[in-house]
């Protein structure tokens, strides 16, 4: 008898524990989905500014990820850079030593891959590519800040 209780509360605790629902998994969950619909605006404001082609978008979407992923890396060994505790004299010149590397290999970057995209696209429609990166940042940012502002009023 006391087998079959302890059985019963063993087996609603582990059922208890599979559906309950990780609000840190959830939150996880929420911005993925955030970050896959912002990606998907951008490909199409992108695309749409600079007027890409099928043929273009094919060859020029797989490339730019490419680039915009390693750009992420860069941002993140800059903000780990910046997270470091208070710095002595030495650490100071080292740390701003870092900080020019990394430009230094954000511009390396940006030269490897703006080459290749000159390949795929138009004189005309690389030129616009930077603008059109910056546009589309400065409305995400300004879309998240009204957000912001209508979630605090509530």
């Amino acid at each position: 008898m006391k087998n079959k209780i302890f059985l019963s509360i063993l087996g609603l605790c582990i059922m208890s524990i599979i559906h309950a629902q990780d609000p840190r998994d959830d939150k996880m969950q929420n911005r993925e989905r955030m970050r896959e619909k912002i990606e998907a605006q951008r490909i199409a404001y992108i695309t749409s500014k600079l007027d890409l082609n099928a043929d273009e978008s094919v060859k020029f979407w797989p490339v730019y990820n490419e680039y915009t992923k390693k750009r992420m890396e860069l941002r993140k060994s800059r903000r780990d850079l910046r997270d470091q505790e208070e710095m002595n004299e030495q650490d100071s010149k080292k740390y701003v030593e870092q900080q020019i590397e990394i430009q230094e290999k954000d511009l390396a970057l940006k030269k490897i891959y703006y080459e290749k995209f000159g390949n795929i696209l138009s004189s005309q429609k690389l030129a616009k590519l930077e603008e059109a990166e910056k546009e589309f940042t400065q409305e995400i940012i300004k879309n998240l800040k009204e957000r912001r502002r209508e979630n605090r009023m509530k």
